[in-house]
């Protein structure tokens, strides 16, 4: 269990015993000390979740797989959004958006009983420095949980029978200082945040 004052992971594992993580404090960070502390920790949150999520689908074994570019071949597709942290290498910047974009490719291979997860994190510019890199985003734990478990419910509807599902489309609490600037996104500029949430 996840929430804004602690953080606890089970990360749960057909193949793996159960690994617990004691809880943090998460109210004791300063604002960039909880970038830094939430972008280490990520891939455990990501990863945690799946598991925990995606282990009811035994027999199948699914797999989540970040990647840098769209999957060739027949994958089904969820987009999703959720509220984000970024911080500038460069300048040291940070800032918040609401429109922190993850795009889901999924595909279940039935001769073997696996299924794959491959995502794709978006990222923005610093508008302070106008550096030409994207810089990564960091994820919220909550918001990683919302849209893991959007995507498994999509990946359950296509697959196991599911009846279509309500889509997940809270947000974390707070209020960016600025409107976002298209010009700065990488989703927006791959054509990819007209439509707040999608799936085929």
């Amino acid at each position: 269990m996840i929430t804004t004052n602690s953080l606890s992971i089970v990360r749960l594992s057909p193949v793996s015993p159960a690994l617990s993580v004691s809880p943090i404090d998460l109210s004791k960070f300063s604002e960039s000390e909880l970038g830094l502390f939430l972008c280490q920790r990520m891939e455990l949150v990501w990863h945690g979740e799946f598991d925990r999520l995606f282990a009811q689908y035994f027999p199948h074994v699914w797999y989540l797989v970040p990647t840098l570019s769209q999957p060739t071949g027949r994958w089904r597709v969820f987009k999703d959004s959720a509220k984000v942290r970024f911080s500038c290498l460069k300048c040291g910047h940070g800032w918040t958006s609401m429109k922190g974009r993850v795009i889901f490719w999924f595909h279940l291979n039935y001769h073997i009983n696996c299924g794959y997860v491959m995502f794709k994190l978006y990222g923005q510019q610093c508008q302070r420095c106008q550096s030409q890199g994207y810089q990564h985003a960091m994820w919220y734990p909550e918001e990683v949980i919302k849209v893991v478990g959007n995507v498994y419910n999509r990946v359950g509807q296509v697959f196991y029978g599911f009846v279509r599902p309500l889509l997940r489309i809270d947000r974390r609490q707070g209020k960016p200082r600025n409107q976002h600037n298209s010009d700065l996104c990488q989703a927006c500029k791959e054509g990819l945040c007209k439509e707040e949430w999608t799936f085929s």
